[in-house]
C-alpha cells in the first residue's frame, strides 16, 4: 500500500520511536527537486493530454460535419421520402461513433505497441545525469487507461451532437437541387 501521501501524519509517531540522538527528515524535504520534477511531469502528462483529446474531438466533429456536408443531397432525398430528423441524425451519430471507436481501436493497438516494447527493450534512452534514470519507464495502469478511453468517448459522443443538430436545418428542396 502507498502511504506516501500520509507521510506527514507518521512524523510524529516515528519520532517516538526513533533515540533521540537521530534526527527524523522527510524524502520529501532531502530530495526536493527529484519531488519537484515528479510534479512537473505529472503536469505535463495532464497538459498533454489535454491537448490530445481537445483535438480529437474537435477533428471527430469536424469530421461529421463534412461527412453530413457532403451527403447534403442524400439528407433532403431522405427528407423527401419521409424520414424523420431524429433517423437522419442517428445515422449520422452512429456513423461518427463508429469512426471513433475504430479509430480508439488503432490508437490504442499502436501505442499499446509501443508501449510494450518499451517496456520490454528500453528502446527510448535517457540521460541518467539529466533524468535521474537511463530509460523512459512503462506504468501499466489499467483503470486510468480505460478511464481515459471512455471518457474520450463519452466526450466525443456528446460533441457529435453539435454537427448533427445541422441535419435538422437542411432543407429538401434546396438540398435535392446542390450540386
Amino acid at each position: 500500500m502507498d502511504d506516501s501521501k500520509n507521510i506527514d501524519q507518521y512524523t510524529p509517531e516515528l519520532e517516538q520511536i526513533m533515540d533521540f540522538d537521530l534526527k527524523l527528515i522527510a524524502s520529501k524535504n532531502k530530495f526536493l527537486e527529484i519531488f519537484d520534477w515528479l510534479t512537473l511531469l505529472d503536469t505535463n502528462v495532464y497538459v498533454f493530454v489535454g491537448l490530445i483529446a481537445f483535438v480529437a474531438i474537435f477533428n471527430m466533429g469536424a469530421i461529421l460535419f463534412i461527412l453530413i456536408m457532403e451527403r447534403t443531397q442524400m439528407i433532403g432525398l431522405l427528407k423527401a421520402i419521409g424520414a424523420a430528423n431524429k433517423q437522419i441524425q442517428r445515422i449520422f451519430f452512429w456513423n461518427g461513433i463508429n469512426i471513433l471507436l475504430r479509430g480508439l481501436f488503432i490508437g490504442n493497438a499502436i501505442g499499446l505497441g509501443f508501449g510494450v516494447l518499451q517496456d520490454k527493450f528500453k528502446l527510448i534512452p535517457l540521460d541518467p545525469a539529466s533524468y535521474y534514470m537511463s530509460y523512459v519507464p512503462i506504468e501499466w495502469n489499467w483503470p486510468l487507461f480505460l478511464l481515459i478511453n471512455l471518457g474520450i468517448t463519452v466526450l466525443t459522443a456528446v460533441v457529435l451532437f453539435i454537427p448533427v443538430m445541422v441535419i435538422s436545418r437542411v432543407d429538401p428542396i434546396k438540398s435535392i437541387r446542390f450540386d
